[in-house]
């Protein structure tokens, strides 16, 4: 392939993916407002639909009988121990500022 020829394939087929793309546009000639309202409705619906499969779900597993998870323990939780160290602490210690450590 000359780079003569190569100029004119690269810009074929830079059209290609211009024309194959230029038909994506969700837009569908609608104003700002109105894409909204398009959008809104269609999450609503999603959203409906997904509660819907969830109250099958759960109706199913009822029906079923599935054993629920155990009950969370009524012991006290533990604490974390809580490193109170400053930075004029650490520093004073000999470690810098980029945490490593004075020769």
């Amino acid at each position: 392939m000359t780079r003569g020829n190569q100029r004119e394939v690269d810009r074929a087929r830079a059209q290609a993916r211009t024309a194959k793309h230029a038909g994506n546009d969700n837009n569908d000639g609608l104003t700002p407002q109105q894409r909204n309202e398009r959008d809104k409705k269609a999450m609503l619906e999603k959203q409906a639909k997904k509660k819907r499969t969830r109250r099958r779900r759960a109706a199913t597993a009822k029906s079923a009988r599935i054993p629920a998870s155990p009950a969370p323990s009524t012991a006290p939780a533990r604490k974390k121990k809580k490193k109170e160290e400053d930075l004029s602490a650490l520093l004073a210690d000999g470690l810098n500022v980029s945490g490593k450590k004075k020769k």
